[in-house]
């Protein structure tokens, strides 16, 4: 089954707001290293834009790198296609799941994915979860699923701020060889949505216009871009 699941190749461990010593990159990246001794299992909890879904991008990216089989299922894409999807991903070396929240108090999945816990809780492989609460405040009917998603280690992580975005998208923008002033950061932030998913969106198309009209990233020739 084609997911419809796609991974940003600039979302890394690098281009993370918080940075590559972060304690949660940190801790992720020593997941990679202590694979071949045990199974690898880390929740990690937050709102809004905490960058979650960042991470789990970056999780994969870095298990490509080493060769290693992956996948990251968003719970917000695929949970219509039901618990079936879940079949078979314990053959993988690291499976990442977004926004596993979603599914709380739905018999099927819940009980699907404790079957899937089971399955996957070998050495080699790697288990990354988020959601927006911890786990026993989801409302979870299964006893057992929520104990399943206790083990191992919980992260929160708090959500960002209008400077850490300004800063996110200043990143973003060296990273792709551009500039963005902290000025144009800022004024992207009080004219459009604080949704990072969103603020990303619009860079690629600043991005793109930017290098068709070889223009710099400036605050009227955003005004103009994006019709502001």
């Amino acid at each position: 089954m084609a997911l419809p699941v796609t991974l940003p190749d600039d979302e890394t461990f690098t281009s993370y707001f918080g940075g590559e010593d972060s304690l949660e990159v940190s801790h992720l990246k020593d997941s990679f290293s202590k694979l071949s001794q045990s199974f690898q299992y880390t929740y990690l909890c937050g709102l809004g834009d905490s960058g979650k879904s960042h991470l789990l991008y970056a999780t994969c990216i870095q298990a490509q790198e080493r060769g290693l089989s992956n996948m990251l299922l968003s719970m917000r894409e695929v949970i219509d296609f039901g618990p079936m999807v879940l079949e078979g991903l314990e053959a993988l070396d690291v499976l990442c799941i977004d926004d596993v929240h979603l599914v709380a108090g739905d018999d099927a999945w819940e009980k699907a994915l404790f079957n899937f816990f089971n399955r996957f809780n070998e050495p080699k492989k790697m288990l990354v979860v988020t959601a927006d609460l911890l786990p026993d405040m989801l409302n979870i009917s299964l006893p057992d699923l929520e104990s399943r998603l206790k083990w191992g280690t919980t992260l929160q992580i708090r959500s960002m701020s209008d400077d850490d975005k300004a800063q996110a998208l200043v990143k973003r923008t060296k990273m792709r060889g551009l500039e963005l002033s902290d000025e144009c950061a800022r004024f992207l932030l009080t004219r459009l949505s604080r949704d990072m998913r969103t603020l990303l969106d619009v860079l690629d198309k600043l991005d793109h216009a930017s290098m068709a009209a070889q223009r710099k990233l400036t605050i009227p020739f955003i005004k103009s871009t994006l019709k502001l």
